[in-house]
């Protein structure tokens, strides 16, 4: 008869080299429940005077009550009272239950070649919208990077476009106007007026709008005229309003029948 002892809850047992021999020596405690290697903690037991004297005050618990194994875990028929065996290494041992993520499947890192086409791929996309974005906006590009307007344009001829002007119609003013009555040609007005452009490029022309008024300022009359009608005769209107400059305008208007007595001119972009 041999002595074993629960390193957990320090409580003896008494154990056979057969009961060892069942589980190679693995138990679990009957008191405390802890798995142990019986064969590490095995202890000589006392002789005979010493038997009897531990007789009368044996361990506590000498003989602990048994626990049934889990689920998991048959039960062997050969354990010994207090003690139940476990599985040795490799022999249906209870599944140990891993930390999230310890036990999972670990996938192997992505080929070089599927790192590469997603990186061309991803620079692709981005040259995209840069082109993308300088279609839309080339206008302001032209004119707030002139270094880039050769470049614009040679978009352009590719995507089939072309880089308006700009429309600042807070930059572009009416400085003086008149309007009177043609002495050469009856039933015919004068339009007079002068155009500035304040800003520091080139405009697009903006478009005017003439209304006649009678006596009491109500409208009678009004006219919207595009670049193409009050510029001189000639005039590309694709040139542009130049930067800082002035535009004089001279227009005849036919006023048949009207007997205005007043006007109101003003300048917009469609």
């Amino acid at each position: 008869m041999m002595l074993t002892r629960c390193p957990t809850c320090s409580t003896a047992f008494r154990v056979t080299s057969e009961q060892l021999k069942v589980r190679a020596g693995k138990v679990r405690c009957g008191h405390c429940s802890a798995v142990f290697n019986a064969l590490e903690t095995l202890e000589d037991a006392p002789p005979a005077a010493a038997a009897a004297e531990a007789a009368s005050a044996p361990p506590e618990p000498i003989t602990p009550t048994p626990v049934e194994p889990p689920p998991s875990e048959p039960s062997p028929e050969s354990s010994p009272p207090g003690l139940s065996a476990t599985e040795p290494p490799g022999e249906s041992a209870p599944t140990d239950i891993l930390p999230e993520g310890i036990g999972s499947e670990i996938e192997p890192p992505a080929p070089r070649w599927r790192l590469l086409a997603w990186g061309l791929a991803g620079l692709a996309a981005l040259g995209l919208l840069v082109v993308q974005a300088a279609f839309f906006f080339r206008a302001e590009l032209a004119v707030s990077n002139p270094d880039l307007r050769p470049l614009l344009e040679e978009m352009c001829g590719l995507l089939d476009c072309d880089i308006p002007l700009p429309r600042k119609a807070d930059l572009v003013s009416i400085e003086a106007s008149d309007l009177h009555p043609d002495p050469q040609q009856k039933n015919q007005l004068v339009l007079v007026a002068t155009l500035k452009n304040r800003a520091p490029f080139v405009q697009d022309y903006p478009y005017l709008e003439l209304t006649l008024t009678d006596t009491r300022d109500q409208p009678m009359v009004r006219k919207v005229l595009s670049p193409a009608e009050y510029l001189a005769q000639g005039a590309d209107v694709r040139t542009g309003f130049a930067a800082n400059g002035d535009l004089a305008v001279n227009l005849g208007l036919d006023a048949t029948d009207v007997g205005a007595s007043g006007y109101r001119l003003y300048l917009f972009y469609p």
